[in-house]
């Protein structure tokens, strides 16, 4: 059990359009290309033209959802700005990769090499809003944004930090793309369900998120509980797992208004949540990756969307698979991969 940890500032550049928010509205982006691109916003609204041309496509996205989270929160300084990304900046290590073959390793531009390191994003955020507290970055599998937002959650915890930025970031090119499907990983026209209008691919996106201890008027949620398993005890079952977790935050399965499931077709990954189905089956169930699409930090994108349905009290249609018609005070998050990297999140309303 935690002490409640405050949502108070919330933004994500996704393959719907997030930051803008109609995607709340019903607004529903059917991806143009052959993965889940982001929808990026207009930049120069946000950043310096002149400077904004020296990133790459996720610093800019990172950099404006980190500035919009930071505007909700009512533009306090964080204390700590933590990000999470699986593969980091892989169109600046593409590009430092061809010019290092173009021209036989020598004569070349630092630039590319220096962005595409996995914590540029933490170190340009920092830049941006002249942070001088710490920045650093989780690339951690399955539980890249996980370890970031336990991270987060532990600094307020020990009352080290009282403001804590946390990000999740991943992109795809083309050729990233080509080999995930080579692979047969994450992209085989697989749907969640069975369900035809729920294909799922690989996708991208950043997800910037202000926790803090204190209670704002702008808060959206609360964290009332969290919990990260990488395997489960020998004998131990999920059901048993998610009970006690909930036992522990003093609830129970019938309290648990919505379930939010990463979900994502694969028959060898989505037989695991038919269990948490069957115990949640008063619960509205509700998936996402088939609009968001798969990464190392997809999960980010369950968190954005378990807060804003507490935040607007409204369930989107698109997302659900089961809908029992439930005020949305207690929403649980639950992510795993193919059995491994279990994580359970407990998000409440403000005024519970």
């Amino acid at each position: 059990m935690i002490q409640n940890v405050y949502i108070n500032g919330l933004s994500g550049v996704s393959a719907q359009p997030t930051f803008d928010e109609t995607f709340l509205n019903g607004n529903i982006q059917e991806p143009a290309a052959v993965y889940k691109k982001g929808v990026e916003p207009e930049y120069k609204q946000f950043l310096n033209p002149t400077a904004s041309r020296r990133f790459s496509r996720l610093i800019k996205m990172s950099l404006v959802a980190a500035q919009k989270s930071i505007a909700m929160a009512d533009g306090v300084m964080p204390e700590a700005i933590i990000t999470g990304t699986g593969l980091g900046c892989l169109e600046d290590t593409e590009k430092f990769l061809a010019a290092l073959i173009e021209n036989n390793e020598s004569m070349l531009s630092p630039t590319a090499f220096i962005q595409s390191t996995h914590n540029t994003i933490s170190g340009q955020i920092a830049m941006m809003i002249t942070c001088y507290h710490p920045n650093y970055t989780y690339s951690n599998r399955y539980f890249t944004f996980e370890s970031s937002l336990l991270d987060g959650i532990l600094m307020l915890q020990d009352n080290s930090c009282k403001h804590v930025m946390v990000n999740a970031a991943d992109e795809v090119t083309p050729s990233v793309h080509t080999i995930i499907k080579r692979m047969h990983l994450w992209d085989r026209n697989e749907c969640i369900d069975q369900r035809t209008n729920m294909p799922v691919t690989i996708g991208e996106g950043v997800m910037s998120m202000m926790i803090s201890a204190e209670k704002k008027n702008s808060s959206l949620a609360k964290i009332k509980a969290y919990k990260l398993i990488y395997k489960l005890p020998a004998e131990s079952t999920i059901e048993e797992q998610l009970k006690r977790f909930l036992k522990e935050a003093s609830l129970s399965v019938s309290d648990i208004d919505a379930v939010v499931l990463g979900m994502n077709g694969d028959p060898s990954n989505d037989c695991y949540y038919e269990p948490v189905r069957s115990v949640f089956k008063d619960s509205t169930q509700l998936v996402y990756k088939h609009l968001f699409g798969e990464s190392f930090t997809a999960s980010s994108f369950a968190y954005w969307l378990g807060a804003q349905i507490i935040r607007t009290k409204k369930v989107i249609p698109s997302c659900v698979l089961s809908d029992k018609n439930r005020a949305p005070k207690h929403i649980l998050v639950y992510n795993q991969f193919r059995g491994k990297y279990h994580s359970f999140c407990l998000l409440a309303d403000v005024e519970v």
